[in-house]
């Protein structure tokens, strides 16, 4: 028992009263309490902490010893903490929403194994993913939930986005909840990657070979495949999310769709072979296709280096789309990687994700309930605040899916440090939200958007470190302040042993 509760609502939360030899430095702020009602269990967060006194006139004679402090302390100087409750437990361990408070006087606790075990490992497929601050009793998230709804990821750079999303993406591949469709900025989530300290550690690829392919842009040994887009799977709307880039206007976007009207799928090789012709020549074709010449001229300035894209092709042959779309189809994740001189591309990562998730939105739409039902694919995208700004709003291929798309078994996962970039439409459809180290006060407002209690959680972030994390939302009981677990070696031969397809005895870091 740490104290015992004083007042306070469902509302605006409790305050403690901390028993007399219980120091204020033994708890922090993200700690996860226990109120003991007489009826009922209510697990909440301790969110701020306060010393108080009840006569300022001590301070102007301050104690000296030991001794004098302790007989001050309980009656005069005393402390408290603010606890916000977010569920509570009746006798038989089921859980609901805060409905009632519990009485004055009730004991109030650290939570033990067991509070952690009620709350968070409940049906569907908990996983393990963390740990709260001061404790070493895990946390679970509930796989099956995640999956439902879009789900985010945010925090600074080097607050340890990279290995949470890589620890999340294992539970799905290896619990069999999803097909993932990861766009790999960083190329970090396919067969390896380095850590921090540049060291070679296992990937998604390495821990389920046979549930993992790896596509790549460009020639990379360590891909399954190689990226080919044929021209006449290009349509302008792809080209549209790159506009930012490219210098591509809304006037340009209106000439494209006329030259695709005249020219069909062919259009994209129609608009390559002009270049290089003069003026007068392009006034003429200008004529026959009914555009105008000065936004014939800039379309294709504006596209010139599309067409130095090898990955795109003038070829019949099947769109190495259509094996990603096959692999998602049967339960295997794809990761889209961008190597070679590719590598760091923004505008071949937002071109390649914006053709293939277009694809998939349109295949998911057409198929029939029997089909959606054993099928769920989770896009995950990187820099997101460039995909999802409120300006790309109306033909942002992205926005579409996260508004529209759950109930065709499509949801988005998020990887961002700038959330306050994001279409706030957008936001409000995410589900569960990891937020890791954030300093931007913008950013900070904008993950909190129409949270309740955002107030208070904001108060908890701000004392997050570096691999911290605090979860919230629709996969989990209650939020919670987390520390991310270690991925090393145990969590490699976690991964390994519960592959169906992994080998136990593999050297996991390639020495």
């Amino acid at each position: 028992m740490i104290g015992f509760l004083k007042s306070g609502s469902v509302t605006e939360g409790f305050a403690v009263r901390l028993l007399r030899d219980v120091s204020p430095e033994s708890l922090k702020i993200g700690d996860f309490a226990v109120i003991e009602g007489r009826i009922y269990k209510f697990f909440g967060i301790i969110d701020d902490l306060r010393l108080l006194s009840s006569n300022e006139d001590v301070f102007f004679d301050p104690p000296e010893t030991p001794l004098q402090k302790l007989a001050l302390s309980g009656s005069i100087i005393y402390s408290e903490i603010q606890l916000s409750p977010y569920v509570m437990a009746d006798p038989d361990g089921n859980l609901m929403s805060i409905k009632t408070v519990p009485e004055h006087f009730s004991s109030v606790r650290l939570a033990e194994n067991r509070d952690i075990e009620l709350v968070f490992k409940r049906g569907g497929k908990p996983f393990f993913i963390g740990t709260p601050l001061t404790m070493d009793e895990h946390i679970y998230v509930d796989l099956e939930k995640l999956s439902m709804r879009n789900n985010a990821i945010f925090g600074i750079t080097g607050s340890g986005k990279t290995v949470l999303a890589k620890i999340v993406f294992s539970g799905l591949i290896r619990n069999e909840i999803a097909s993932l469709l990861i766009f790999d900025m960083h190329n970090e989530y396919g067969r390896s990657s380095k850590n921090e300290e540049g060291r070679v550690e296992p990937s998604l690829k390495t821990f389920f070979p046979k549930n993992v392919k790896v596509f790549d842009v460009a020639h990379n040994p360590d891909a399954d495949s190689i990226i080919t887009i044929p021209y006449v799977d290009v349509d302008p709307e792809d080209i549209a999310l790159t506009s930012e880039i490219l210098h591509y206007s809304e006037k340009s976007e209106e000439t494209a769709l006329l030259v695709r009207r005249r020219k069909g799928k062919e259009w994209l090789k129609f608009l390559f072979s002009l270049q290089g012709k003069t003026d007068e020549e392009l006034a003429e074709i200008s004529e026959s296709l009914g555009v105008n010449s000065a936004s014939l001229s800039a379309l294709i300035r504006h596209t010139t280096r599309l067409s130095e894209l090898d990955f795109l092709q003038d070829t019949m042959e099947e769109s190495s789309i259509n094996q990603i779309l096959n692999y998602l189809k049967s339960g295997i994740s794809v990761v889209v990687q961008f190597s070679g001189k590719y590598k760091n591309s923004a505008l071949v990562y937002f071109l390649v994700a914006n053709i293939i998730s277009r694809r998939i939105h349109g295949k998911h739409e057409s198929m029939s309930d029997s089909e959606l039902k054993r099928l769920r694919t989770v896009i995950v995208i990187e820099e997101a605040h460039k995909f999802l700004s409120t300006n790309l709003k109306e033909r942002n291929i992205f926005g579409i899916i996260a508004r529209e798309m759950r109930k065709f078994n499509v949801t988005l996962f998020i990887i961002d440090q700038r959330p306050s970039e994001i279409d706030p439409e957008v936001l409000s459809q995410v589900g569960t939200r990891f937020v890791l180290q954030m300093m931007d006060e913008s950013d900070i407002d904008s993950v909190f958007q129409g949270v309740g209690g955002g107030s208070r959680l904001k108060k908890i972030l701000r004392s997050l470190q570096a691999r911290e994390s605090l979860l919230f939302g629709f996969s989990v009981p209650m939020p919670v302040a987390m520390r991310v677990r270690e991925f090393g070696e145990d969590f490699f031969k976690e991964m390994q042993l519960n592959s169906p397809h992994g080998d136990p005895n593999k050297d996991l870091y390639g020495e």
